[in-house]
């Protein structure tokens, strides 16, 4: 036998000890590999404001308030009116229209003097607007002493426009509530502030406006404003904007008031009337010797 086989058959006579199982730590129920955590840690905090519980928009408490109409004849009649001015809005938007608008997205609905139907006017753009297969639409409260749409929609001490101006600790998203309407989102107005003027004429301002925007064209931003004629910030307001809309109620509003109003705005901006409570019909160009675009009548005082 070599000495090989000898040291073969001399490990087969020695005694076998039980090999220790290695220790294998306990882990503890449903707890992820540390990329995984990480994951989805991220995703807590990535996640899209369409998987937050959506705002029940109560359109009883809008037509209580006069910001949307109970007659189904005329909500027909305005439903019209309606595709009539955002039709122009729509291609300056999307850069088709006769001149080129930068910020062509940011529209402002505003007037003279108060009473003249611009909240009414920029709630039912709004939704006109939100119909649109190829847009999001972002309504926000921008009149910040009156805060009326705030209010319709019952968004008291909601996060809103003034507090994301005002604090940048905060995110300006963090003030945008989806609605359960579809493609309609809301910014609320926010706390009243001293140096509103300012804070609308800030660089923060124009960030908090490009992130309401989304940074992309496929979001429309419909702001209700002060009237030009009553408040500073609204003049301050309107200058972030590509396009405005201004109310006019026939047979209130001096020609006066409008002609200061529409003066104060820069000669970059598209510009429209909007004729309220009109009788004219609706072939009659009442304004067009006047200004460049004309829009008919819609039924609203608020």
């Amino acid at each position: 036998m070599s000495i090989v086989e000898k040291a073969v058959e001399k490990l087969k006579a020695l005694p076998v000890e039980p090999t220790a199982s290695p220790q294998v730590e306990a882990v503890p129920p449903h707890t992820a590999p540390t990329v995984e955590r990480l994951q989805e840690r991220t995703r807590v905090v990535d996640q899209p404001m369409e998987a937050a519980a959506l705002y029940h928009l109560d359109r009883a408490a809008l037509r209580r308030r006069g910001l949307l109409l109970a007659d189904k004849e005329a909500d027909r009649k305005l439903a019209d009116e309606l595709r009539r001015i955002k039709r122009p809005l729509l291609n300056n938007a999307m850069g088709k229209g006769a001149e080129t608008f930068a910020r062509g997205n940011r529209i402002l609905v505003t007037s003279a003097e108060p009473g003249e139907g611009k909240t009414f006017a920029a709630v039912n753009l709004a939704l006109s607007l939100a119909r649109e297969a190829d847009f999001e639409v972002l309504l926000v409260d921008g009149d910040i002493p009156k805060s009326d749409i705030t209010h319709a929609f019952g968004l008291e001490g909601k996060l809103g426009l003034m507090d994301v101006v005002a604090n940048e600790q905060l995110a300006p998203t963090e003030a945008i509530i989806r609605t359960d309407v579809s493609n309609l989102l809301v910014v609320p107005a926010g706390k009243r502030h001293s140096l509103a003027a300012e804070l609308f004429r800030s660089r923060r301002m124009e960030y908090v406006m490009d992130e309401f925007g989304g940074r992309n064209r496929r979001r429309l931003l419909v702001f209700d404003s002060a009237p030009l004629l009553v408040t500073t910030e609204s003049h301050v307001l309107a200058s972030h904007m590509g396009q405005v809309v201004v109310m006019v109620a026939a047979g209130r509003t001096r020609r006066q008031a409008v002609n200061s109003a529409v003066q104060s705005l820069n000669d970059l901006q598209y510009v429209g009337l909007v004729l309220n409570m009109s009788r004219l019909p609706a072939s009659e160009d009442y304004f067009s010797r006047h200004y460049g675009q004309h829009f008919k009548a819609l039924k609203g005082e608020v």
